[in-house]
């Protein structure tokens, strides 16, 4: 999308969110917020960190259209979170705001790397307040299965992710080597490890499932493989908005995935930081993250029919909480060898 376009669409997503809100809900116009504001803007920079490129690199159109006057550094890529606990160990602290899944967080929470700070001003309920103030839920993912829109009828793609085991789908799915651990570990949280395991090898072994670390969507648009496994949902609609033959659902056990932000403990732009990581978590910045990248909240608060779906109580659902958080990890490290076929 070109860059004009996306300034555009962070003006007008966040215009409608403030014409809607009533005057007393209105954090932004808060003493509070104008006056630290003013200390930002005096800082004049912010740095933000996430893991990939698309997942970051909205924030300074959309951040500067309600803030104006602060120099937003990004970097995104799925190194920053070792990267990060490398430098901070060497001394040197050269980010403001982590962006991150509760289980990429929780390496920097067991560290102390970041700070709490007090969400509720930018109006995010304690529901998605976490890790006793020192983060707060901004969007989520659910995992999906991606498929040929062209090529493939409604009634063969799963409702559930045991289902992947039929005939069907042999010799007709890829994925990426990165996600796919994520993905089984995640799994391995409603099935137990034992089902977990003998499915993420059943579908390499028996189904010759393809793993690569290159782009899946063009390999299921060419029709070279017909699904993707384990996609992450607002990328598919990313893919479909640019022309691409792609469609997806979203199987039982569904995998939800909450992305997070922190402040750090020692930001070197300690009062841009709060301004950048509240925005962040608020309506407005949820809803100019929606509409530059088509993600979704699928927290509490989300509106949309997967968020309904997800929070009804009848679906099955794995939610990314913290409480869950080290199970999770131990189980996607211990997953990615076994898919590597290294173990």
């Amino acid at each position: 999308m070109r860059t004009i376009g996306r300034v555009a669409m962070a003006f007008i997503a966040i215009a409608v969110v403030l014409i809607v809100r009533p005057a007393h809900a209105a954090w932004y116009e808060t003493s509070e917020i104008k006056a630290l504001y003013e200390k930002a803007k005096a800082e004049g920079k912010v740095v933000v960190w996430g893991p990939q490129r698309n997942e970051v690199d909205w924030i300074p159109q959309a951040f500067n259209s309600m803030f104006p006057g602060i120099e937003v550094e990004w970097v995104g890529d799925n190194e920053t979170l070792t990267r990060a606990i490398t430098e901070a160990r060497a001394g040197r602290h050269q980010v403001d705001v982590f962006w991150n899944s509760i289980t990429g967080l929780v390496n920097f929470v067991n560290r102390d790397l970041v700070a709490p700070m007090d969400w509720a001003t930018f109006g995010a309920p304690k529901e998605n307040i976490i890790f006793d103030g020192r983060a707060a839920f901004t969007t989520s993912i659910a995992w999906a299965f991606a498929y040929n829109s062209e090529r493939v009828k409604k009634e063969d793609l799963p409702t559930r992710w045991d289902q992947l085991l039929e005939p069907k789908y042999k010799d007709q799915i890829v994925t990426s080597l990165f996600l796919m651990p994520r993905l089984m570990g995640s799994l391995s949280l409603a099935w137990g490890w034992d089902k977990a395991e003998a499915f993420a090898r059943d579908l390499i072994a028996k189904q010759n499932v393809m793993l690569t670390r290159s782009p899946r969507e063009p390999i299921v648009n060419s029709g070279e493989r017909l699904y993707s496994l384990g996609e992450v949902d607002f990328l598919v609609r990313i893919w479909q908005k640019s022309g691409l033959k792609l469609g997806y659902v979203v199987p039982e056990p569904i995998i939800v995935g909450q992305f997070t932000a922190s402040v750090m403990a020692k930001a070197p732009h300690p009062n841009a930081a709060r301004l950048l990581a509240g925005f962040m978590v608020s309506s407005e910045g949820k809803a100019a993250r929606k509409a530059l990248t088509s993600a979704e909240d699928y927290s509490i608060t989300g509106t949309s029919d997967l968020a309904k779906r997800i929070n009804s109580g009848k679906a099955q659902v794995v939610n990314d909480n913290p409480d869950k958080s080290d199970e999770r990890e131990k189980a996607i490290q211990r997953m990615g060898p076994i898919v590597a076929g290294q173990k």
